[in-house]
């Protein structure tokens, strides 16, 4: 198996005189499918097209954008794995020190924004090359949006970086559309109406929005918060497969958001974790890339997330539905790993997803899925038309515990408290067989008002799931500690707020090293609730701390208890 080529020699060498689609990544390039660009990178490669990545270009090199040359049908950027927001700064709007995506973990080399950035800089270098944009910074983005380190609106980044349409969300599908439009000679400007992409809409061309749900502009939402609140609220109702399509004007210009992509179905997401991946970084890397270390062994499982907790964009990125995997395409990505680990029995550090536990469980009638606004399945309770079973889930982790290339299987990507608990039996064979000693869950506060505006539910809830593991753990004689998440500073907390969560950590007697700071990434509810004070859903004020010298005392105040629960 070769590597995706990042050069024109590598390209000649597989005896390509050019290349297709070149995609340009912020990250460093790893060839595994825990990485969103090796995943899109072999799923064009297996639509048969010529393939080719630069990875991490410096923004003041030319020769960097001109690696691979001009690609015969598009330019595809993203910023990587992560919000560049979230890669760059702190919440604190502090410079990071690290980047895990990079050799050496070394904050180097990516510029703010760098959809724009690169955007700009191949437009320079390839007049009048297409440009396509993915990923999850241009998902996010593609609404009038808040940027937390400038403190200000934004409007839609294809209009701002001028490409000539956005995929947002799981990409596979829009693009074999994309793809197959191409093949049949019709330019990229022309394709207008593929499920999961955002297109560009000039004056002129303001009848073709057809019956689209029109959202306040960039200019009003700009200078008025009501009209944000409105904005973000038709965005989140209308995520589901029977919605609108959205549109939004910015200076002159709009933008059309086709509606979600049709969830890959099982046989579909198999073959894209069946392509041919190295799993490993490109050959050119002297230093380990940290982020590789920490899922090299783990197997994604599905995707979506139906939480819906108001501060995450999981759901705004991969959707509420959940897309699950077959055992037997987890089993050949078993027997994968065992052959590259010289035939030795293997340690499954994760199978998981978004959620660990949402495999194989969802709507009972999809159709009644396919209609429902809500934002979350299991807040404020849990949906009636939701199957909580998790019978798929154990079975899976029981099968691949069972094969012979293994010697232990772990669950580490976190499990919904709530959802776990209805399944009791579940909680006993995570206690028994799938914990590496401690066990993440995130309760996120203990305020009940504080819970309410994150759309999770009360600390009790966490407290039944917590009684039943330590129980589950003592019946198999085990010592296993769960590592709750916290979040400081989020939409609803008070001073008293505060000091709520600050007696719950010293009365459990919990270790809060996992103390985060609430980032305001954007699209979010919660991101919606700091910028303008108020619940997009009834306009009631919502209580926020901005002030850094504030939040910093309350994390630190948080995360100084040092005892385990």
């Amino acid at each position: 198996m070769d590597i995706l080529p990042t050069t024109l020699e590598e390209a000649h060498a597989r005896g390509w005189d050019a290349l297709d689609v070149v995609l340009v990544t912020g990250d460093d390039y790893i060839d595994h499918p825990s990485f969103g660009m090796a995943i899109i990178g072999r799923f064009l490669e297996s639509l048969h097209l010529r393939v080719g990545i630069i990875p991490r270009p410096r923004i003041d090199v030319a020769d960097d954008f001109r690696a691979l040359g001009r690609p015969r049908l598009f330019f595809g950027v993203t910023a990587g794995n992560l919000d560049s927001m979230v890669s760059l700064y702190t919440a604190a709007r502090k410079v990071r020190s690290d980047d895990p995506y990079a050799s050496g973990g070394k904050a180097l080399g990516r510029p703010y924004l760098p959809t724009l950035a690169y955007t700009n800089k191949l437009r320079s270098i390839f007049p009048g090359v297409a440009v396509v944009l993915g990923g999850i910074e241009a998902s996010l983005r593609r609404v009038a949006h808040y940027d937390h380190y400038h403190g200000k609106i934004r409007p839609p980044q294809l209009l701002a970086a001028k490409a000539d349409i956005l995929v947002y969300g799981n990409a596979e599908r829009p693009l074999g559309e994309i793809v197959s439009e191409l093949r049949a000679g019709k330019p990229l400007a022309s394709i207008r109406d593929v499920r999961g992409t955002a297109v560009p809409v000039n004056a002129s061309e303001r009848a073709s929005i057809g019956d689209a749900l029109v959202l306040p502009s960039y200019e009003e939402v700009a200078k008025d918060t009501d009209a944000f609140l409105t904005m973000t609220r038709l965005v989140a109702e209308n995520g589901h497969s029977s919605a609108k399509p959205l549109y939004q004007e910015a200076a002159g210009r709009g933008v059309l958001i086709n509606p979600p992509a049709i969830p890959l179905t099982t046989e579909e997401l198999d073959a894209v974790y069946d392509l041919p991946f190295t799993r490993k970084p490109h050959p050119r890397y002297t230093a380990p890339i940290p982020a590789l270390a920490v899922v090299e062994h783990s197997i994604t499982a599905h995707r979506g997330c139906y939480g819906g907790c108001a501060f995450c964009s999981l759901s705004l990125h991969q959707g509420k539905t959940i897309q699950m995997r077959s055992l037997d395409s987890i089993r050949r990505e078993v027997r994968t790993l065992f052959e590259n680990d010289h035939r030795r029995k293997v340690v499954i550090t994760d199978i998981g997803g978004p959620t660990a536990n949402m495999y194989g469980t969802g709507g009972k009638d999809r159709s009644a899925c396919d209609r429902c606004r809500r934002q979350s399945c299991l807040y404020p309770s849990i949906c009636t038309n939701l199957d909580t079973s998790h019978a798929k889930y154990g079975a899976l982790l029981e099968a691949i515990r069972a094969m012979p290339e293994v010697k232990r299987v772990y669950v580490n990507s976190g499990i919904r408290y709530d959802l776990a608990s209805c399944d009791l039996p579940f909680i006993s064979a995570i206690a028994e067989h799938y914990t590496q000693g401690r066990l993440s869950v995130a309760p996120e506060h203990a305020d009940k008002d504080v819970l309410v505006r994150a759309g999770k539910p009360p600390i009790e809830s966490y407290e039944r799931f917590a009684n039943a593991y330590d129980a589950a753990s003592r019946r198999h004689g085990k010592e296993q500690f769960l590592v709750p998440y916290f979040i400081a500073g989020l939409p609803g907390e008070t001073d008293e707020g505060a000091r709520t969560l600050a007696r719950y950590i010293q009365k459990k007697r919990i270790r809060t090293e996992q103390v985060q700071e609430f980032y305001p990434t954007p699209m979010t509810l919660s991101t919606a609730m700091y910028y303008t004070g108020k619940d997009p859903f009834t306009g009631r004020p919502v209580a926020v701390e901005k002030r850094e010298r504030v939040k910093r005392l309350r994390k630190n105040t948080f995360a100084n208890r040092r005892k385990h629960r």
